[in-house]
């Protein structure tokens, strides 16, 4: 254990309420961690817009840009496990290079081969590298805080935190997409993402490892084989529930406030829906963290099963502005009670690569949540994702709690060797 865990030893919150977080920023080191974090995951919520914008601008064809938009988000969950395999082998350090190195290179090519007009299949490559470049600094910075806190009540605070900072940087960073591409020029976004991207690598990447150091091994490496554990097969299948969730409801914002000719407000709403989720997240980190990780799990799947499921309840889009906020108020509790699950069943040779699985997980969910929502749009009308959301939201706390109640031995390894 860390010098700053060993500091922050207890059953219990040190202090309550607002002062745990002031508590746990204390230190400058941990103000300029945080504020690396911030930066460096700027572009996972920069590239899906601004490859939208760019394409869109340079090609004429939204099916063209939505394609490549789409592919570079598949590309970033695909590649989250292999950055977060590098981490946990050979530290964060090697990583946060390649980002550093790689995305502003990728972004580069894609401006290029769009402004000559290149060939669809030339622009999807291009946009595919840009995704694939994008670190998971969500995971990296949880594993960070793991690594520098050890199993004390402030590890959940700082889970907290984190869960914060990826709903602030998802609210405002399509948004700051948007507004760069549309007032300078249309591949502003992409460069920003770039800048960001570099920066806030290389930020981060000071005392990567002496803070995280890749685990020691014997002639043979570690690899995560969350099917050796009951508990982890059901977070991934949760945090997929939860990824077709939002991804059916997004759809079914935009296409339900545009039928009826206030589009501009789908923007809005979602909004609602973060400013839910940043006060849920900010609640969660004064939890006692005595609680045991899967039983909070549980129930805060079981919150998320009945809020998102009376969205459907919803009399009207503006209504959203209320029921989002209480929808919302579920997502990060989630979030952190995975972390936390994922913290007490998962060795710390591969937590990294864990948190990116879970990552992929949602982020893969997503899309095709995505596509099913515009599906359910066009088959049935405007609203009816809604009603679809009813059934899905209970599936999280469906299969976290059979897993619960199953008998027989749960491992928690989570992990196998392979040899080098």
């Amino acid at each position: 254990m860390s010098a700053d865990a060993s500091a922050g030893g207890g059953s219990e919150h040190s202090v309550g309420g607002f002062r745990v977080y002031t508590e746990l920023l204390g230190p400058r080191q941990r103000r300029s961690l945080f504020a690396a974090g911030i930066a460096a995951r700027l572009p996972m919520a920069l590239v899906g817009f601004s490859i939208l914008f760019f394409v869109h601008a340079t090609s004429g064809s939204f099916a063209t840009a939505g394609f490549a938009s789409g592919l570079a988000v598949a590309a970033m969950a695909a590649t989250s496990p292999v950055f977060g395999r590098i981490a946990d082998r050979r530290g964060q350090k090697g990583g946060l290079l390649l980002a550093a190195v790689g995305h502003p290179i990728a972004v580069a090519l894609l401006i290029v081969v769009g402004l000559t007009g290149a060939f669809l299949p030339v622009v999807s490559i291009a946009a595919a590298l840009v995704g694939a470049t994008v670190a998971p600094v969500g995971a990296y910075m949880r594993a960070r805080w793991s690594a520098l806190l050890g199993p004390t009540p402030q590890l959940q605070v700082a889970f907290s935190l984190e869960a914060i900072a990826d709903e602030l940087v998802w609210v405002f960073g399509p948004a700051l997409a948007s507004l760069v591409s549309g007032l300078i020029n249309p591949a502003a976004g992409l460069v920003l993402s770039a800048i960001a991207g570099t920066l806030g690598a290389l930020w981060l990447r000071r005392g990567a490892d002496v803070a995280v150091a890749p685990a020691p091994t014997s002639g043979r490496r570690h690899t995560f084989a969350p099917w050796k554990s009951r508990r982890l097969v059901a977070v991934l299948i949760a945090n997929a529930g939860l990824g077709v969730v939002f991804g059916v409801n997004d759809t079914t914002v935009v296409s339900w406030t545009t039928s009826v000719g206030i589009p501009e407000v789908a923007g809005l709403v979602l909004t609602a829906y973060s400013i839910g989720s940043v006060t849920g997240g900010f609640l969660m980190g004064m939890v006692p963290s005595r609680i045991p990780a899967y039983r909070l799990l549980g129930a805060a799947a079981l919150a998320f099963a009945v809020f998102w499921g009376i969205l459907s309840l919803a009399p009207g889009p503006m209504w959203l502005f209320l029921f989002g906020l209480f929808a919302g108020a579920t997502i990060t509790p989630f979030t952190i009670s995975t972390n936390r699950v994922l913290h007490e069943n998962t060795p710390a040779a591969v937590f990294t690569e864990a948190l990116a699985w879970v990552s992929a997980f949602v982020v893969g969910a997503m899309a095709f949540g995505n596509f099913l929502g515009g599906l359910i749009d066009q088959q049935i009308g405007p609203s009816a994702g809604f009603g679809f959301l009813a059934y899905l939201a209970p599936i999280p706390f469906v299969v976290i709690g059979v897993v619960g109640i199953l008998p027989g031995r749960r491992s928690s390894a989570g992990v196998v060797d392979a040899a080098r």
